[in-house]
């Protein structure tokens, strides 16, 4: 009898030893490093709680520009009525960047929205074939063969994923946060302009809602996946943009003006070339929140 129960714990003991050295490799890749400790300058009326997983790190990931981690602005001065929450997910060409665009975030927070700034699986940073960049396929216009090299297109469909695991995270967390999940807008710059797009008009996810979208100097592979009952969408673009050509947006307002979306509306950043993030951050963000507070 005691010999069995002494099995019985040595067996109890291994199986949870094992679980847990398996568990760790699922959670960490070999050479991964976590995100350090980061002081940020923010406005009085804006708490931010950094870090916050959403879902596993990927096996890709050697450090936390690949993680599915998130940083959350919550404005301090908020009522007992749930926040609208704006996904913004930044730049990069799928090979870099980072979610730490502060200013941008913390301005829109402080127009009363929980901003949920994102990391993603940055394809394209470890996965490095020849024509595959977003510059190679869309700085001379629309796509010559109507489609993106295939590579990139699983990145797009990668970083999309990870976006609408971040949607289900807020849907898990809308209580403890105060979130109002009937509210939710999505955007994003660059390659996460597309990631935006991709996962509001093409991606068919069933999560939450996308009410608006707000798009800076992104584009889809084809805007004719863009149906009659999408959200409608503000797009932001420089007129001498060399890296994502100016006619994927103009493309975008085509497809929006042919199924109705009157509200849509697009914003051309005359002789302004890629990324304004810090002109958008200046200028523009009183324009976005009423874009936004028009659906949400």
């Amino acid at each position: 009898m005691i010999k069995h129960k002494w099995l019985f714990i040595l067996t109890t003991v291994l199986s949870q030893l094992i679980c847990s050295l398996t568990f760790a490799q699922n959670s960490n890749p070999v050479g991964y490093q976590p995100p350090s400790p980061s002081e940020i300058k923010l406005p009085n009326n804006i708490t931010l709680h950094q870090n916050l997983r959403y879902a596993p790190i990927p096996q890709i990931a050697t450090d936390s520009t690949s993680d599915r981690i998130l940083d959350l602005y919550l404005p301090t001065n908020n009522s007992s009525t749930s926040l609208p929450v704006f996904v913004f997910i930044h730049g990069g060409g799928f090979t870099g960047g980072d979610k730490r665009l502060v200013d941008l975030c913390s301005k829109i927070a402080s127009q009363g929205f929980a901003v949920a700034s994102i990391n993603y699986r940055l394809t394209l940073k470890y996965k490095k074939v020849s024509g595959a960049s977003c510059s190679a396929n869309m700085a001379k216009g629309l796509p010559v063969n109507g489609a993106f090299h295939p590579v990139l297109n699983e990145a797009i469909k990668n970083a999309s994923d990870d976006a609408i695991s971040a949607l289900q995270w807020i849907k898990d967390n809308a209580v403890k946060y105060n979130l109002n999940t009937g509210k939710v807008a999505i955007g994003g710059g660059s390659a996460g302009g597309m990631t935006a797009l991709h996962a509001a008009y093409a991606s068919q996810q069933k999560v939450l809602p996308i009410i608006a979208v707000v798009n800076l100097w992104g584009g889809l592979e084809n805007a004719n996946v863009i149906s009659k009952i999408s959200p409608p969408l503000l797009t932001y673009h420089g007129d001498l943009d060399t890296t994502i050509n100016i006619e994927y947006a103009y493309a975008l307002k085509e497809r929006m003006d042919k199924i109705g979306s009157d509200k849509s509306q697009l914003k051309i950043l005359k002789d302004k070339g890629h990324a304004q993030y810090n002109l958008i951050a200046k200028e523009k963000i009183n324009e976005i929140t009423s874009f936004l507070n028009s659906f949400l």
